[in-house]
């Protein structure tokens, strides 16, 4: 159990979030609001099943491209950047000088970037099934597991920016370097489903390209495949082990 002062250290980091309108669009909304404009603008996007994309309807297949793009943007255009304002303008530094461990800090925005997330989720999915008839996932429990490994690969990936990036402006633009590129290999612009055969590998072997496609797995299939568990796995001990190891508290 978290500890009564990391606790209150989450509730502060949570009030400083909800301040933050841009953030709290972009991590909490904008995947419900992209399948709403999605599949209530686009002609054709929620009506008949497409043969490309193995008889789905597009807006089911950009189901779990909507909440992998939310984890994508909670890891690398949020959580990034706090990391590298806290390091500018000497907070972590400050904190070292109290009872609290920074440590603490980095648990705090873990922890409430994964909160958002798991929201962002349920938005997206009541959107997703309510307003547009998606089925539920076939396998719940699988489906979780690898939304929460995804959460962990991505998040990964952004402490590492965080970790060494000195200021704002330099976390915000390593983040957005990484993340336009893993949109599109994340299928955001093509569709994994109709990306050509060297273009999916690639798509592959990054955090959000397996996370969405064991999220597809578990949704339409029911099942799960290793390789994109291995993928995202290996990013979390991997990345998440070289950002603990460069991370400087000033």
């Amino acid at each position: 159990m978290l500890s009564s002062a990391t606790t209150k250290l989450v509730q502060s980091e949570t009030k400083l979030f909800l301040r933050d309108p841009i953030a709290l669009f972009f991590g909490l909304v904008f995947p419900s609001v992209l399948l709403l404009a999605l599949g209530g603008f686009f002609p054709g996007f929620a009506d008949e099943p497409s043969a490309d994309l193995g008889f789905l309807r597009y807006i089911d297949a950009y189901t779990p491209i909507a909440i992998g793009l939310g984890l994508a943007t909670l890891g690398l255009v949020t959580l990034a950047p706090i990391l590298g304002t806290y390091r500018q303008f000497g907070i972590l530094r400050r904190l070292r000088t109290t009872p609290i461990h920074p440590a603490r800090l980095l648990w705090a925005q873990m922890a409430l970037h994964l909160v958002v997330a798991i929201l962002a989720l349920v938005g997206a999915m009541t959107v997703a099934v309510v307003a547009f008839d998606v089925v539920f996932p076939e396998n719940v429990v699988a489906f979780v597991f690898v939304f929460l490994l995804g959460a962990g690969a991505i998040f990964s990936v952004g402490l590492l920016v965080g970790a060494l990036a000195r200021t704002t402006s330099a976390a915000a633009a390593i983040g957005m370097s990484i993340y336009f590129p893993l949109l599109f290999l994340g299928g955001v612009w093509i569709p994994r489903q109709v990306m050509p055969d060297g273009l999916r590998l690639v798509s592959d072997l990054t955090p959000l390209g397996a996370a969405v496609a064991a999220m597809d797995d578990a949704w339409f299939a029911g099942t799960l495949s290793v390789a994109p568990l291995l993928v995202m796995a290996a990013y979390i001990v991997v990345v998440g082990f070289l950002a603990i190891r460069v991370f400087r508290w000033e």
